[in-house]
């Protein structure tokens, strides 16, 4: 009777969360790419055409594109392919799912720890429905997000049921999903130490205890019925055992961590201390935990993307300092009597880590993406510490009626804020309102216009990102695109020549240039154009097949031949390779 009951409320809170995913993401089947991470991702992956094929596996697994390895995100992607084609409305389905089996598995995972079920399926549902994980279940390029985060709460759960029960059968379990969750997104090395938090609470595996015990903290809500009838004690280890078995979690994360790092330098992301200082970065971290901790509380003017803004005053980064520090010592002091304190404030600063600037990659301040796993940590203090010391929290209703307010305007938040990510356009000049100086919303924003045919528009968008940030090699690019477009050759080129004196190695710009030699009829300039631009970019078949033609408006036929096939090789559905090697295998012309 009581595992009957138990499992039709875990059943019944399964189904709620599923409605309130559906409520808030419903609409993302409608939704188009996004002109910004999706196109490497997705529309202009030429390895994504290959499918679920022993190329496109091969290429997964030993690709270091876009500054990762991450070969389970392109295998689904892959997947989706095979399903979908390039209906975005597919891969916005794949993504949703997956978040939402990630929230139930993380339900189950803390259920699990806690035996409290209603507390769990608290912490789900924040995880589900929060605006800050807008971004990355409406955004096709997060799958990688919302993949990390389904293994991460798989690993989680496999962990606990080896907690309980320890077998050998169970422990490879647990490394299969956190190999699976590092082969989604290097971001999961953290979560050896999350394991490490959770001995200490709620698993307390340094000694036995009772449900009781296990539940001590208490919450803004009451969890009054019966737990199953299995085993709910965990049992005690040395710690060197418990050191000792994290060593092949923690050797995994450290050859991710290789990975990642050598993926990142190679795709010139990391951002050398030359550029910014060791001290600003510490200024910016500390600011940024208060900021994250701050949306996560009050989350309005979210944007897709951040601009990295001068860092603020010593005083100022003082003051910071010390709140978080005074953080940490209350939740030190507490963890005693709630736990619950400091091992949610722990998993906050510890997941967070790689992403918050000390290594800084990319020109972003701070993105919404980042929260996905490290906000939980700030759930567990939200749900299961600090109803402890609320003066109503034993008034029957009054805590449930406060936090079935807090979820609905969650939910309503972020039903809101997914809107913004429909298309291209809704997505940037959201952006420009909530934030300032955002270059790369400009930039974006333009090339949104460009695929419109609203040149002056687009062209405006291009120079105030070059306003914002000269050195900027993507807007100049684009910028000498759209002159090339209006007939503006000579000023085109000037613009490319620009952004190759500041970028020398940014090989879109050296394809452009190159093709304004071609277009102007410059045929050996384009020629030897071409030839050190694809030492820059072997695998590009758009690449290969404008060499293609230059080489045969040079009368090097067969090289030419060559090149087209190897374009089609490495996008089999490429229209103007394939109609171009037809016609010189035909004897026809002309080439374009």
């Amino acid at each position: 009777m009581v595992t009957t009951m138990r499992h039709n409320k875990t059943l019944f809170i399964c189904v709620v969360l599923t409605f309130a995913v559906i409520i808030v993401f419903r609409q993302t089947l409608y939704f188009d790419f996004i002109l910004y991470d999706d196109v490497f991702y997705v529309t202009k992956n030429p390895h994504l055409q290959h499918g679920l094929s022993k190329h496109g596996l091969l290429w997964a697994l030993t690709t270091l594109n876009v500054g990762n390895w991450h070969p389970m995100t392109w295998l689904s992607l892959m997947f989706d392919f095979e399903l979908y084609g390039m209906d975005p409305g597919g891969y916005h389905v794949t993504s949703t799912m997956i978040h939402l089996l990630g929230g139930i598995f993380l339900f189950l995972a803390f259920r699990e720890m806690t035996c409290s079920v209603w507390k769990s399926a608290l912490i789900a549902m924040i995880f589900l429905i929060h605006p800050l994980h807008v971004e990355s279940v409406a955004s096709v390029a997060g799958r990688k997000d919302v993949l990390s985060g389904l293994f991460w709460a798989l690993t989680m759960l496999a962990y606990v049921r080896y907690a309980r029960k320890p077998a050998i059968r169970t422990y490879l379990l647990t490394v299969f999903f956190f190999a699976f969750g590092l082969m989604s997104k290097p971001t999961v090395i953290t979560l050896p130490f999350v394991m490490a938090l959770l001995d200490y609470w709620p698993l307390k595996r340094f000694g036995w205890h009772s449900q009781h015990q296990m539940n001590a903290d208490s919450t803004l809500l009451t969890d009054n019925s019966p737990t199953h009838s299995s085993n709910h004690y965990f049992k005690t280890a040395p710690l060197t055992k418990l050191l000792l078995e994290k060593i092949p979690f923690f050797f995994l994360s450290f050859c991710a961590s290789g990975l990642t790092w050598a993926a990142q330098k190679g795709s010139a992301a990391v951002i050398p201390l030359s550029n910014i200082s060791l001290t600003a970065r510490l200024y910016h971290a500390a600011n940024s935990y208060i900021l994250y901790i701050w949306k996560t509380i009050w989350p309005v003017d979210l944007s897709f993307f951040y601009p990295y803004q001068p860092q603020k005053s010593l005083e100022q980064f003082l003051l910071t300092l010390l709140f978080l520090i005074g953080i940490t010592a209350s939740s030190w002091r507490l963890r005693k009597s709630a736990p619950s304190f400091i091992i949610g404030w722990l998993w906050f600063i510890l997941t967070m880590l790689p992403m918050i600037g000390i290594i800084q990659v990319g020109s972003q301040a701070m993105a919404d993406r980042y929260t996905y796993i490290p906000m939980t940590g700030l759930s567990i203090i939200f749900v299961y510490g600090i109803g402890a010391n609320l003066p109503f929290r034993n008034i029957k209703g009054v805590a449930s009626a406060i936090w079935i307010v807090i979820l609905a305007l969650l939910i309503a938040d972020s039903r809101y804020q997914t809107k913004y990510w429909q298309n291209s356009r809704t997505l940037f000049e959201h952006a420009l309102i909530t934030t300032k100086e955002n270059y790369v919303a400009h930039t974006n924003l333009g090339t949104f216009f460009l695929k419109q045919q609203k040149y002056d528009s687009a062209e405006l968008h291009y120079r105030e990102a070059l306003r914002i940030i000269p050195q900027d090699a993507e807007a100049g690019n684009n910028l000498g695109q759209l002159l090339v477009m209006k007939g503006k050759h000579s000023e085109a080129e000037k613009v490319f020549l620009k952004v190759l004196e500041n970028h020398p190695d940014y090989v879109y710009t050296r394809r452009q240039l190159c093709d304004l030699f071609m277009t102007t009829g410059r045929k050996e300039e384009a020629l030897l154009c071409y030839r050190k631009a694809l030492l820059g970019d072997p695998d590009n078949p758009e690449l290969h097949n404008n060499f293609a033609v230059t080489l045969y408006a040079n009368g090097q036929k067969k090289e030419a031949i060559l090149y087209l096939q190897k374009a089609l090789r490495l996008q089999p559905g490429h229209r103007e390779a394939k109609r171009n090697l037809d016609l010189l295998l035909n004897e026809q012309a002309p080439l374009k």
